[in-house]
């Protein structure tokens, strides 16, 4: 799995306090269970929320309320092409396709966890979170997720360890593109443009972008039995 060129994605922060050993909230209920149960009585599409009850606060999101605290929260902001969310009002994880169509190719059955994200001083663990998403990737099918930690951006990927992910490598070494002096992730030059060429981004940012050298990513993934 070396020399992937993909861009990098957040998810190095360092576990906090398990969700589940909360004393003051009810584990496994969430505050708003009854009236979702309500809501699937009324509309049994809505069945598909009820398995992420056994998380507290957690549902499947919307994409707009998962770029949401995208935009707020993570430092490459929202994101394109979301399959599905699941989080709270603390947090969210995203997934969308693999970036890398040749591993997506040679691991049928893959999806990739493009954005893991945090309000600052959060409470619950992202670890708690990252359960019940793997949970529902599961539900629906898939049999491996996938995702990077960016070691530019101070992210080790301690919390997918702590999780009980597995190491698999890294990428080669990459390019970071500064746009007016803030980070801007390659995948939404190419959702904008349909291309992340150096040559052709600069022709249409002039002096606006710059290029950095950044160190490999850490890859990581879950295997789901």
């Amino acid at each position: 799995m070396q020399n992937l060129q993909v861009p990098p994605v957040d998810g190095g922060a360092n576990p906090t306090p398990s969700l589940q050993s909360s004393d003051s909230l009810k584990v496994g209920v969430s505050p708003h269970a009854k009236d979702d149960k309500a809501d699937v009585k009324a509309n049994p599409s809505n069945q598909k929320n009820l398995s992420l009850q056994k998380t507290l606060w957690c549902r499947l999101l919307t994409a707009e309320e998962a770029n949401a605290m995208l935009e707020k929260w993570h430092y490459l902001g929202e994101v394109r092409g979301i399959l599905f969310a699941v989080g709270h009002e603390e947090g969210c994880c995203v997934f969308t396709n693999c970036r890398s169509r040749i591993y997506e190719k040679k691991h049928p059955g893959v999806i990739e966890l493009s954005r893991m994200v945090g309000m600052p001083n959060h409470k619950w663990a992202m670890s708690s979170l990252m359960a019940q998403a793997t949970k529902e990737c599961k539900r629906r099918g898939y049999t491996e997720i996938i995702t990077y930690a960016d070691p530019w951006n101070g992210n080790t990927g301690k919390v997918y360890l702590a999780a009980g992910w597995e190491s698999a490598g890294t990428t080669g070494a990459d390019t970071v593109y500064m746009l007016d002096g803030e980070r801007i992730a390659r995948r939404t030059l190419y959702d904008i443009h349909g291309t992340q060429s150096k040559v052709k981004m600069k022709e249409i940012y002039g002096e606006r972008l710059q290029f950095e050298e950044a160190p490999p990513k850490p890859i990581f993934k879950k295997m789901l039995k």
